[in-house]
């Protein structure tokens, strides 16, 4: 199987899309994307979907996001993280475990959250680090967010600077924002140092490919920069054959079905299934009020449900092995193409 979810240990300094790059080369498949973006400096689970499952990327349930975060205090930098400019200090006060807990206990539930000025939410078709490069002051109106859990990690000491804390909340919470505000309950001012995402919705961390395995799986070799990333000119790795490198995937591939068991299924007779593989036919809604439901033949999955049509078309499985016509295949032993 080389369609399904495939989740990446992110490590820190490249982009989300470079993994994806990355993953591209690795399987020669065209169809491969994230479903959430990593900041750079940001690391763990980054689940990428593989070829026919970049189609149910938007059936996926990733309303609970799980971090591992370190807020630094004393300076507030412009963009809220490590890579911006320090533009503020202020003294950190004297804190215990006791008085940090309860802070963090305050900011658990239903709360209206202002997307930060470094972000990818859109005003006017633009994103907002558009502006803020720009020195444009455009601010986005706040939206509800959930936090369901703010634990301080056991390893905090009394009068420390940095605080790690193990946040629990709902998709489209911004990390950044929360060290800000933490650090203003606390009488000082911080920013958000280090971030590691545990988890997205079904996909963990404990789940998750590393860099380095990922590239022992296609050279045998865990130096991924040199495998996976070399230098424009330098010296290649050969790469293994790549059902070779499909073979070691395996064991990391999450299958479409896996990833939307949230979702009702109906198990199609072969007539069904026939029907549903030559018109785009299916039968009505398992649940009262569904919004969608899997079809299945056996445990394969056909397609998805919606309540919006009464049709779709099958779902196109891209293979490994296919290209466009005319694409010629490429020689993987050379690595991966530089751009």
């Amino acid at each position: 199987m080389t369609d399904g979810f495939l989740v990446m240990d992110k490590p820190p300094g490249i982009t989300s899309h470079d993994v994806v790059a990355v993953a591209r080369a690795v399987t020669g498949l065209q169809k491969v994307g994230h479903t959430g973006t990593l900041d750079p400096f940001a690391t763990g689970v980054l689940p990428l979907a593989l070829g026919g499952a970049t189609r149910l990327i938007q059936y996926l349930d990733e309303s609970e996001k799980i971090y591992d975060a370190v807020i630094a205090l004393g300076k507030l930098t412009d963009t809220g993280d490590p890579t911006g400019v320090v533009i503020a200090e202020a003294p950190v006060p004297h804190l215990l475990r006791g008085e940090v807990e309860r802070v963090l206990a305050s900011f658990v539930g239903a709360r209206m959250q202002r997307p930060p000025r470094y972000s990818a939410v859109k005003i006017k078709g633009k994103p907002l680090y558009e502006y803020a490069r720009k020195g444009q002051d455009v601010v986005a109106e706040p939206r509800p967010i959930r936090i369901d859990a703010m634990d301080l990690h056991p390893s905090f000491e009394a009068g420390s600077s940095r605080i790690r804390v193990l946040i629990r909340c709902s998709r489209g919470t911004y990390a950044r924002v929360i060290a800000e505000e933490v650090a203003e309950a606390l009488g000082t001012v911080g920013h958000l140092d280090e971030l590691r995402r545990d988890g997205s919705g079904p996909f963990r961390i404990e789940h998750a490919l590393p860099m380095s395995r990922l590239s022992e799986i296609v050279a045998d070799n865990p130096a991924w920069h040199e495998v996976l990333r070399p230098a424009r000119q330098g010296e290649r790795i050969p790469w293994k054959a790549r059902d070779q490198v499909f073979a070691g995937l395996q064991p990391y591939l999450i299958s479409p079905r896996e990833a939307l068991k949230h979702i009702p299924a109906i198990t199609l007779s072969a007539l069904e299934a026939r029907r549903f593989q030559t018109t785009g036919q299916f039968p009505p809604a398992p649940i009262a009020d569904a919004k969608a439901w899997l079809l299945l033949s056996g445990d394969e999955l056909l397609g998805v449900g919606t309540a919006a049509k009464s049709s779709t078309e099958p779902l196109q499985w891209e293979r490994g092995a296919a290209r466009p016509a005319g694409d010629q295949p490429r020689d993987l032993s050379r690595g991966p193409r530089r751009r």
